[in-house]
């Protein structure tokens, strides 16, 4: 009888530490969960620029879960417009660059989700949500372009193009891109 106590106590005491232990795990989980929400609170009240919506939720869904971050381009880019605007044959050659050099990250229908985006944090842009692109300047696409999105606060993979693409040809790219929101 002695031993049939014995192995009761046991089985109770092994299972409260195998309860305490999942409820310390759930604490612990309950708390990252909290860390990662204030850091997209955080991350939504710096993209919360007056110049456009950062959010840009239209319906479209962005790859992943990522809220993507704008902010003003530096004044040299800012008052920058397209001289290709509306020229087809300039969209065109865009549309080759873009296969070539976006499309891994940005995907072929320009969604975010081509076949190295999910390897990446922070997501690619949904460069198809119409509501963002209409929202964008040729100045901050120009800037972001050229120079990539190693900098605050974006901190994401894309690289910087100026040194790789002429200036006609991040022109080009941005014909095309202006198209994939349309």
């Amino acid at each position: 009888m002695k031993n049939l106590w014995g192995i009761v106590i046991l089985i109770v005491v092994s299972f409260l530490s195998v309860a305490c232990r999942d409820s310390s795990a759930a604490v612990r989980l309950a708390q990252a969960d909290e860390a990662h929400n204030q850091d997209s609170q955080m991350e939504h009240n710096m993209a919360n620029d007056s110049s456009h919506d950062a959010e840009h939720n239209d319906g479209h869904e962005h790859s992943g879960s990522a809220t993507h971050i704008h902010a003003t381009p530096p004044e040299s880019y800012a008052k920058l417009t397209n001289p290709l605007t509306d020229n087809a044959e300039a969209a065109a050659s865009g549309k080759t660059i873009f296969e070539t050099q976006c499309a891994a990250c940005h995907g072929a229908q320009g969604r975010g989700d081509g076949p190295a985006a999910a390897a990446l944090n922070p997501q690619p842009a949904n460069l198809a949500d119409r509501k963002m692109l209409e929202s964008l300047s040729d100045g901050y696409l120009f800037w972001r372009v050229s120079e990539g999105g190693a900098m605050a606060p974006f901190n994401s993979a894309m690289p910087a193009w100026k040194a790789t693409l002429s200036e006609e040809q991040r022109w080009q790219v941005i014909s095309y891109i202006r198209l994939l929101g349309r």
